[in-house]
């Protein structure tokens, strides 16, 4: 007995819920838009090749939201420029409606600057901002060049890599330090 009140019960919230789904649906479809009338139509702005910010602004004026789908690299296109836009430029589109956009990341590869004889804390800053990471590979003496600097890289300056690549870096030691300034406590062994 119990069951088949449950079961009745959950039919009539089913049937319910139904009709509350379907009356939204009447309204917000049919009757609001004959009341307050439907959002014209426009053609969809062509904003290909033009710079997000001002993509934005071009489609917002004309009363359409805007979402970035995706973004890819591109060796042709500067970053931050639209690649596609989803309408297609021209076709037809209520206000309010959403035009989604694919904007270039930029190149997938920059050059490895000149970074030879630069202080290692300058060098980690300059390749962080290319997209690179920093490994110090080895350190050595040097005469040529002072303590902490970049005597050496690998890939060498002026390489093409891939952002996100790694940059190896001997240091400099500075020079090498004379018998008379060792600790006298330590043993020296020739080379």
């Amino acid at each position: 007995m119990k069951n088949e009140q449950l079961k009745k019960i959950g039919y009539l919230l089913g049937i319910g819920l139904g009709i509350i789904i379907v009356t939204a649906f009447v309204f917000s479809q049919i009757i609001f838009p004959v009341l307050l009338g439907r959002t014209p139509k426009i053609a969809t702005p062509d904003v290909m090749g033009v710079s997000l910010l001002q993509a934005k602004r071009l489609l917002q004026d004309e009363k359409l939201h805007v979402v970035v789908k995706d973004s890819l690299y591109s060796d042709t296109v500067a970053a931050e420029t639209v690649l596609e836009q989803h309408p297609e430029p021209g076709l037809k589109i209520r206000q309010d409606g959403t035009v989604y956009l694919v904007v270039s990341k930029g190149s997938a590869t920059v050059t490895v600057p000149s970074i030879i004889g630069k202080p290692f804390q300058e060098v980690i800053i300059t390749l962080r901002s290319l997209g690179l990471h920093t490994l110090v590979a080895d350190s050595t003496y040097s005469d040529i060049y002072s303590v902490n600097t970049v005597m050496r890289c690998i890939p060498s300056s002026g390489s093409k890599v891939n952002k996100n690549s790694s940059v190896k870096l001997i240091l400099s030691k500075g020079s090498i330090p004379q018998a008379d300034t060792l600790d006298a406590s330590l043993p020296v062994y020739p080379y």
